[in-house]
């Protein structure tokens, strides 16, 4: 969990953890070297050719494209709990300690991943993803301080359909019920945020080794990838110190259930323990003083 000087020289200044509090989002300098990402790389192929590194007890409830899944919007979550490359990337103590800055917590926990792996020229706007915020699906986390980094592994142009984020919108009511991951009609839903005029987009057009971190209740989204290059990203979601299992019930009163509770352990009241570190790795840990 040791940075390097050089390391720590990249991670956000006491002037980007404000505007980080104040706009929630952040992009990084290049923080991630070549051959990390390469090594990942190389995973990702593994997986997407239906190799694994480990089998997930549950075989269902989460996104796992393969092949004969056709040529679309390839999604796949938890890679990091299914292929060791992969794994070595979202665990890197880099992120950790940039989100330790971010957050103020003194220890930062994977929580999950997401592999999103956008071909260029689909039909219409198959591979737009809707206006949502992460917070919307995580109703069973007691905090409001996870986050999300977003690692592109190209250089990542307009065209191909990169992350936007609506500045500043992780401090508007109303948003932890945000779910329209699906919808691909963004003007529409921009409409609903007109009471928020003017409603600015940031698109993430980051370099390669670059990555940016975004808020769990941060509206966001991406047009489709109307390149011919593919646009592949891995979103790693971490979790800050204080974030527990609730028990929460959606609007008809029903327990709200993720993936992630079945992949978890078991606390000693029977609930999920999202502090085990078996499936939660600790990413970065603040030295005692």
């Amino acid at each position: 969990m040791h940075l390097t000087p050089e390391e720590e020289a990249l991670l956000p200044s006491p002037e980007d953890v404000a505007l980080y509090r104040q706009r929630g989002w952040f992009r990084s300098k290049r923080v991630l070297p070549e051959a990390l990402l390469d090594h990942a790389l190389t995973g990702i192929q593994r997986h997407f050719s239906g190799e694994r590194d480990w089998i997930l007890p549950p075989t269902s409830g989460f996104s796992d494209w393969k092949p004969g899944d056709g040529n679309t919007v390839r999604n796949a979550e938890v890679v990091a709990l299914q292929n060791e490359e992969v794994r070595t990337l979202a665990l890197h103590p880099i992120l950790g300690a940039i989100a330790a800055r971010l957050t103020g917590s003194p220890t930062i926990r994977y929580f999950a991943d997401t592999l999103v792996d956008k071909p260029g020229m689909l039909p219409e706007n198959e591979s737009v993803v809707g206006w949502h915020t992460d917070r919307a699906y995580w109703g069973t986390c007691t905090s409001d301080s996870l986050l999300t980094m977003w690692i592109p592994f190209q250089d990542c142009t307009i065209e191909m359909g990169p992350l936007l984020y609506v500045d500043g919108s992780h401090l508007w009511p109303g948003t932890e019920d945000l779910r329209t991951f699906r919808c691909k009609d963004l003007h529409e839903l921009e409409r609903k945020f007109s009471d928020h005029a003017p409603i600015a987009k940031i698109p993430m057009t980051l370099r390669r080794g670059e990555l940016s971190v975004h808020h769990c209740r941060l509206i966001h989204g991406s047009g489709p990838n109307t390149s011919a290059t593919p646009r592949l990203a891995l979103a790693v979601h971490l979790q800050d110190a204080g974030n527990r299992y609730r028990l929460y019930h959606n609007d008809k009163g029903i327990p709200w259930h993720i993936f992630l509770d079945d992949l978890a352990p078991k606390r000693e009241d029977g609930f999920p323990d999202y502090t085990d570190p078996r499936v939660f790795s600790v990413l970065w840990q603040q030295p005692l003083t």
